[in-house]
């Protein structure tokens, strides 16, 4: 063979050998690559709930589709972990299945396998069993997952009473799947009127709702009588359906609502801010307490994940328990604010009563009127709190030298660049001149507080506010406003703000800290929640006893012979500060007093009040005789 015929071989046998290197890639190589990448086709098609049946050896696309309906959008994520061959012509795919049910609690996982069977050439397909898709899962079965709802904690009042509870309870409201659309909103009408509630918007509901809708009116509380009586009531109306529940609700109504919040479906507001954790058809807390421990009241909701058998009964797989909520402990006293909402109840403007307990700060009552219409006054009312700001101006006075002797100018009014400020209608007149504080304080003159802006700067009398807990930032949990005593403003705001009236304005909760701080003889920091690790905040300037035991002498005052002789009749030796605000035009008037009888300290407050403190008055002194 010449030298050109060996090259030719040569060449020959590397093209043959290269030939064998590529038939050998071919039927070892590819074909395991095409096998991982079916299963990973697989893996992503259990992961969606979305199968192509050209994967796989028999039509599989329905039977996945079947098995994920209970799970709502809920879909795993699904990892090919290994590849397994059996033979030539079979190979095995183990998957690793991760379901996060809820963000933030424990995950389902589990592991499954797919055969893999040897398709036409190089080319597999996966062969679908139920069981590929969860363990122990039959043909025709399918898997459901369900929340599981935590028991909400209670909020809880002073000796352990429970205020707001998890009781028997009536949905009660219009069922369109037993009437017509026509009917539906008759009876929504009569049963809005009979529940108390707007009946325009409860139709507008029921007109705008689907046809299967259930509108809910009211839930009313199964073991007060009035209320199941109401439910009974209701279904004499056709369209109309009562539904036996368990909720959370308030020992009533009204009891301290504002304060206390209510439980109700989420607003979408309220899914949109949980991040996951709340959704659309769960109760949750509404204002409030509810709402502001909504994470400390609601608990953790569970799930449980099931196979439905083809008889439809369920088998559990996997569970992860709900945990119950925790109580939230406060400091209200029932009998107080049940007292203080009865002596409301005929208060025909905005109203409020609160009542602490000096010796701890304790919040016993915290009541709005009714005609507050929800809002509570008695926590964001902002008002001119008028003569009641008169205990801060003598504080300041003290400060600055004066005493309960000192003598003051009363005069019949006082005109400060051109406004004309006058004394309270039927003001004594034998009690005008230079008299003492004590006379001054005991029948509110305005004159002579008025006098005291010519010797006094905003800052005494604000610093003086802050001592005695009115503008000192408030921990209740819920939004709360104290006062405000601002130190700018014109020369008439100035000195209208040492008779409680200008720019400054109060809460009766900002009016009771003040007389609680008096009683107490040092900064009251109102409690409301007791719960560990609570901020507080302290005045720049703090009260002392000698001048909170001053103060209490001029309050005494006022009741022995001044403006609160009306409260003579309680017994004990109860002390007092009145107030009349006007505001408007024409001219009306707040109502305020506030009191100081043993260890309870008490704002009350009327919007619109024409007989001015005198109608404050008559409310302390049904509240505290109730009290007794």
């Amino acid at each position: 063979m010449g030298r050109r015929g060996k090259v030719v071989a040569w060449v020959l046998a590397v093209l043959l050998a290269a030939s064998a290197g590529v038939a050998t890639w071919w039927f070892a190589f590819e074909p395991g690559q095409r096998a991982r990448a079916t299963a990973e086709a697989v893996a992503s098609a259990f992961a969606s709930g979305v199968a192509d049946d050209a994967m796989f050896t028999e039509p599989a696309a329905e039977r996945l589709s079947s098995v994920y309906g209970g799970m709502g959008d809920l879909r795993p994520t699904v990892t090919l972990t290994d590849l397994v061959p059996v033979d030539g012509s079979a190979q095995t795919a183990h998957l690793h299945f991760e379901w996060v049910i809820h963000e933030g609690k424990q995950s389902w996982a589990y592991d499954t396998t797919v055969a893999l069977a040897r398709a036409d050439g190089p080319n597999w397909k996966a062969v679908y069993t139920p069981a590929s898709v969860a363990p122990t899962l039959q043909e025709g079965e399918t898997l459901r997952a369900s929340r599981l709802a935590a028991t909400r904690g209670e909020i809880v009042g002073q000796g352990g009473l429970y205020l707001a509870y998890n009781q028997p309870a009536y949905r009660v409201g219009i069922d369109k799947t037993l009437t017509d659309q026509a009917t539906a909103e008759a009876s929504g009408a009569r049963l809005a009127e009979l529940m108390g509630i707007d009946a325009d918007r409860f139709v507008e509901r029921i007109r705008g709702s689907g046809p299967r809708a259930f509108l809910e009116a009211r839930v009313l509380r199964a073991q007060t009588p009035d209320e199941a009586a109401l439910a009974q009531q209701a279904q004499r109306w056709i369209g109309v359906r009562v539904i036996d529940t368990t909720r959370p609700l308030a020992l009533s109504s009204s009891f301290a609502r504002p304060v206390l919040g209510v439980v109700a479906e989420a607003t979408a507001e309220q899914v949109d801010a949980s991040g996951g954790s709340v959704r659309a058809g769960d109760l949750v807390g509404r204002g409030g307490l509810q709402e502001a421990r909504q994470h400390v009241l609601g608990g953790t909701t569970g799930f449980v994940v099931e196979k439905v058998m083809t008889n439809r009964q369920g088998l559990e797989l996997f569970r992860v328990d709900a945990l119950p909520g925790a109580p939230v402990l406060t400091t209200i006293d029932v009998g107080l604010q049940e007292a203080a909402e009865a002596a409301l109840a005929g208060v025909a403007s905005a109203s409020a009563v609160v009542a602490i307990r000096p010796s701890d700060g304790a919040l016993l009552a915290v009541a709005s009127g009714p005609a507050s219409e929800g809002y509570s006054t008695a926590t964001l009312g902002q008002y001119a709190p008028g003569s009641t700001f008169k205990i801060v101006t003598a504080l300041a006075m003290m400060r600055a030298g004066a005493t309960p002797d000192t003598l003051v100018p009363c005069t019949d009014g006082s005109t400060v660049d051109g406004y004309r400020f006058d004394n309270w209608e039927g003001y004594p007149a034998t009690e005008l001149g230079d008299v003492p504080l004590r006379t001054a304080f005991a029948h509110s003159c305005n004159s002579a507080f008025l006098a005291q802006a010519r010797s006094l700067t905003p800052e005494q009398l604000a610093d003086a506010a802050g001592s005695l807990g009115l503008i000192v930032e408030k921990n209740l949990v819920v939004g709360a406003f104290a006062g405000q005593v601002p130190t700018d403003g014109t020369t008439v705001e100035q000195t209208a703000a040492f008779i409680g009236q200008g720019r400054v304005l109060a809460s009766p909760l900002g009016m009771a800290t003040v007389v609680a701080s008096v009683a107490a003889g040092h900064t009251v920091d109102p409690v409301l929640v007791v719960e560990p690790g609570r901020v507080t905040h302290a005045p720049a300037t703090p009260l002392t006893q000698d001048e909170a035991s001053v103060l209490r002498g001029l309050m005494r005052g006022v009741v022995t012979t001044g403006t609160g002789t009306a409260l003579q009749g309680l017994g004990g030796e109860p002390a007092a500060k009145t107030g009349t605000a006007s505001w408007g035009s024409p001219v009306r008037y707040h109502g305020w007093v506030t009191v100081i009888q043993g260890d309870l300290a008490l704002a009350v407050f009327i919007e619109d009040a024409p007989g001015g403190s005198a109608d404050a008055l008559a409310v302390a002194q049904q509240f505290l005789t109730a009290a007794r």
